[in-house]
């Protein structure tokens, strides 16, 4: 994984609480801003660029997915993961995941992930990798350094989940759980 931060090196707890506070916050409080920001460019451009209609369009849907899954890991599978990371700190076990394993809604996860990001390489597709046009107005490149920022902030959140998070957790449910 390419980051500034050495990710490999965090404790699993850390790691949970920066996926939980920077990029699922991070979505819901900046996937608004920039989705009301698409809409407003969207209309004012509407006839020189229908692009932007649909891409509003994919953003939007998204942000709804996006919501559920990051509830799906906030109410059930981050609890656990944390649940056997500080029995495990201890020295104790903890009961199975109620499904047997954490595997299965991993999977699901990292199916949202790339269903995630194939829908984002749509909207890069559709703006010209987040290019505004030549002559575009202050709002229409903003929206697309909007639109870049949380795509790279997407990109990060699914390596670091994908690449990280879940093989540790993977890994310590096979020394945590009873």
């Amino acid at each position: 994984m390419n980051s500034i931060y050495p990710f490999e090196q965090w404790p699993l707890d850390l790691l949970v609480d920066y996926v939980l506070k920077v990029h699922h916050r991070g979505t819901r409080e900046q996937g608004p801003v920039i989705l009301n920001k698409l809409i407003e460019v969207a209309e004012a451009h509407r006839e020189d660029n229908p692009n932007l209609l649909k891409v509003t369009d994919h953003f939007r849907n998204s942000l709804y997915d996006l919501d559920t899954h990051c509830t799906k890991e906030e109410r059930v599978l981050y609890p656990y993961i944390l649940e056997m990371f500080s029995a495990h700190s201890i020295g104790q076990t903890v009961t199975p995941f109620h499904c047997g394993t954490i595997q299965g809604p991993i999977g699901v996860m990292m199916a949202d992930h790339s269903d995630e990001l194939d829908r984002h390489n749509r909207i890069a597709e559709l703006t010209d990798n987040y290019k505004a046009p030549e002559g575009a107005d202050e709002d229409y490149v903003e929206a697309m350094q909007l639109l870049k920022q949380f795509r790279q902030g997407l990109d990060e959140h699914v390596a670091l989940e994908n690449e990280v998070v879940f093989p540790m957790a993977l890994k310590l449910e096979g020394l945590a759980v009873e």
